[in-house]
C-alpha cells in the first residue's frame, strides 16, 4: 500500500459515539496528519451518509454497541473499496474473542488497544498505517494466540452455523422466536440448541446467554441486543447453503 504524506491534505473519518473520545482522537490526528480534513460521525448511520457525500483516505472507528447497528458489517464493505476507505485503524477497548477473530478477517490495516496503549503509542500506530503498513496491538496478538490455544472456545467447537444460531439464541430468544429471526424451523432451532449444550458443556438456557455474552456473540445495550458481526456470519452459512438467515432486528 501506498505511503501517504503527512504534508497531503487527508480526509479523515472519525466514527465515535462519545464526542470527548472523537476530540481527543481528532487532536492526536492533527498531530500526526496537520493538514488532514477530519470529519466526525458519532453512528453507523452518519458515517455511511457523510462517505455518500465524499470517500476518506483513512477511517478511525471503535466497534462498540453505541455506534447504532453492526460496525463489522460496515467495516466489511468499506474496506473492501478503496473509493469509500483507503485505509482503516479500528481503535477499541474490546477483548472478546469473537470480536478480535472478526477484525483479524477484515480486510483493515490496523487495531489499536486504546486500554494498554498510550496516546505516543497511538500516533506511532497512525504513522505506521498512514506509511502502509499494519498495526496490531501487541496485546491483541497475545490474546488471539491464547484463544488459539483455548480448545473449548465457541470458535473451535462449533460450526459457523451453529456459531450463528448461538448469536440469536444468545439473547434468551426461545425456539419459536429465533426459528422467526433466522428462518429456519423451530424443530432446527431445537436441534441446533441441544448440540450447543453437549459440545460447550452447559445444563441451562441462562448458561448459554452468559456465554454468549462474554465470547462476544451478543452484548446487551440500553437500545436493544447487537450481534457483532452477525451479517458476515450469515453470509458464510449462506455461501456454504448451512443456515438460511433472515435479517435479525434486536
Amino acid at each position: 500500500m501506498d505511503k501517504m504524506s503527512p504534508s497531503k491534505n487527508i480526509s479523515v473519518l472519525i466514527l465515535k459515539a462519545d464526542q470527548l473520545y472523537a476530540e481527543t482522537l481528532r487532536r492526536l490526528t492533527l498531530a500526526v496528519l496537520p493538514h488532514a480534513s477530519i470529519r466526525v460521525a458519532a453512528n453507523i448511520a452518519s458515517a455511511s451518509l457523510t462517505l455518500t457525500e465524499g470517500a476518506a483516505d483513512l477511517l478511525l472507528t471503535g466497534v462498540g454497541s453505541s455506534l447504532g447497528g453492526d460496525v463489522f458489517e460496515l467495516l466489511a464493505n468499506v474496506s473492501g473499496s478503496p473509493a469509500l476507505i483507503r485505509r482503516v485503524l479500528v481503535v477499541t477497548s474490546h477483548r472478546e474473542h469473537r470480536q478480535l477473530a472478526v477484525l483479524r478477517r477484515l480486510s483493515i490495516q490496523g487495531v489499536f488497544d486504546s486500554v494498554s496503549e498510550t496516546p505516543e503509542q497511538f500516533k506511532a500506530a497512525l504513522r505506521h498505517v498512514m506509511d502502509g503498513q499494519l498495526y496490531w496491538s501487541q496485546s491483541f496478538l497475545d490474546l488471539l494466540r491464547h484463544y488459539a490455544l483455548e480448545p473449548n472456545s465457541p470458535s473451535h467447537l462449533l460450526s459457523n452455523s451453529e456459531q450463528l444460531v448461538l448469536s440469536v439464541i444468545g439473547d434468551g430468544s426461545d425456539d419459536n422466536e429465533a426459528s422467526a429471526k433466522l428462518g429456519i424451523t423451530p424443530a432446527t432451532v431445537s436441534t441446533v440448541r441441544r448440540n450447543l449444550h453437549r459440545k460447550l458443556g452447559l445444563r441451562h438456557r441462562g448458561e448459554l446467554v452468559r456465554l454468549a455474552a462474554q465470547t462476544g456473540y451478543v452484548r446487551f445495550t440500553p437500545a436493544g441486543v447487537v450481534r457483532p458481526g452477525f451479517a458476515l456470519l450469515a453470509a458464510a452459512c449462506s455461501r456454504r447453503g448451512q443456515v438460511h438467515a433472515g435479517s435479525v432486528v434486536a
